[in-house]
């Protein structure tokens, strides 16, 4: 099954949710984790804003399934050179159950990939392999996603600290729609009171529904509708193989449905009217069940302990196949092999002695 992008609820929990940096002092650490994932709640949560790519785990320490990945995901968070770049956190649903249902959380574990409010959620297995090949795809596709944003015919819309509404290309239409919909107006300029008009009228829209200029983002807006533009006037821009050949054209669309024009005339109240038909006649995700644990407190405690015990197992393990690798590198004389080996030789041996420091 291939990741999902998730829909438009679970964005605006997301957007709503205060930055965050390296740490925080507003989410309490429950010591399921090690400091190594930073702890996350409602106050404290990455936001469209942020500049870092976050990879974002919801759990519940009474979940058992949560306890069989809990090491992999320990790991992802242990060796940050392995995923440049990525900050790696952690919400307990146990402490913020009504944050979980909010955000759509009906099981544990579930992760998701967030970079600039676009998200993917992961669908697999939990190892460490997997969790790292899902942080690099959902790179590639958000970058594509940026990319297609990217059109440099700018039309009216050309002033990056004013204007909220995108102008797009057709070269690269339509844009994602996941996880928000888009009213888009195809419009030929020249006239100079009509591309005022429209301007003025697409930029306030934007506005409206929670847009920024690129180059002015506020945090604290809410988009549930992004708002683009283009200027078919312009010859790289062929709106007639979107069957548009009327002047200027409003179009709305969204995931999994077809586009509905607006067929009134071009007018403020018209078009709010028609965008919060549309909005209201989306389907509606239903906010989730608070999480409950599927173990009792003994076997959760039991479930850690065996937990902590085949984690430890599988670490002495690596050590002797990687002393072995050392060995059988430095005979072949491949120095530098050799030399990458003792470094990991000496990241597990800390690893081990520090748990084994914990636990006297």
């Amino acid at each position: 099954m291939a990741p999902l992008l998730l829909a438009t609820p679970l964005l605006l929990a997301f957007a709503a949710a205060k930055s965050t940096g390296g740490g925080s002092k507003s989410c309490s650490h429950t010591g399921f984790y090690t400091k190594k994932v930073v702890p996350l709640c409602e106050a404290h949560f990455p936001e469209a804003s942020s500049k870092n790519t976050w990879i974002v785990q919801f759990y519940h320490p009474g979940i058992k399934k949560v306890f069989d990945q809990r090491e992999a995901y320990e790991q992802l968070a242990a060796e940050p050179d392995k995923i440049p770049g990525v900050k790696v956190g952690a919400v307990d649903c146990a402490q913020n159950g009504k944050f979980c249902a909010k955000q759509g959380i009906d099981q544990a574990p579930t992760t998701r990939v967030m970079l600039h409010g676009n998200v993917r959620e992961f669908t697999g297995e939990h190892t460490l392999e997997a969790l790292r090949a899902h942080i690099t795809e959902s790179a590639v596709r958000f970058k594509e996603m940026e990319e297609a944003l990217n059109c440099d015919v700018k039309g009216l819309f050309n002033d990056p600290k004013k204007d909220s509404t995108v102008s797009l290309c057709t070269s690269k239409f339509p844009p994602s729609t996941e996880p928000l919909p888009w009213l888009v107006s195809f419009y030929e300029s020249g006239d100079r009171n009509k591309d005022k008009t429209m301007k003025g009228t697409m930029n306030r829209l934007a506005e409206k529904y929670g847009n920024s200029p690129p180059k002015k983002l506020n945090s604290k807006k809410e988009p549930k509708v992004r708002v683009g533009a283009i200027d078919c006037s312009e010859d790289k821009n062929d709106c007639s193989q979107f069957g548009v050949t009327t002047y200027p054209t409003v179009r709305w669309y969204q995931s999994g449905a077809d586009p509905v024009d607006f067929d009134s005339f071009f007018d403020s109240d018209e078009l709010k009217q028609f965008v919060s038909a549309r909005l209201k006649a989306m389907p509606k995700k239903e906010e989730a069940k608070v999480l409950e644990a599927d173990m009792a407190a003994g076997e959760a405690e039991a479930a850690k302990a065996a937990a902590e015990k085949k984690s430890a197992e599988q670490d002495k393990e690596k050590l002797a196949e990687l002393k072995k690798s050392k060995e059988e590198a430095a005979k072949a004389e491949d120095f530098k092999e050799a030399k990458r080996l003792k470094g990991e030789i000496e990241k597990l041996e800390k690893k081990i002695q520090a748990r084994e420091k914990s636990e006297l």
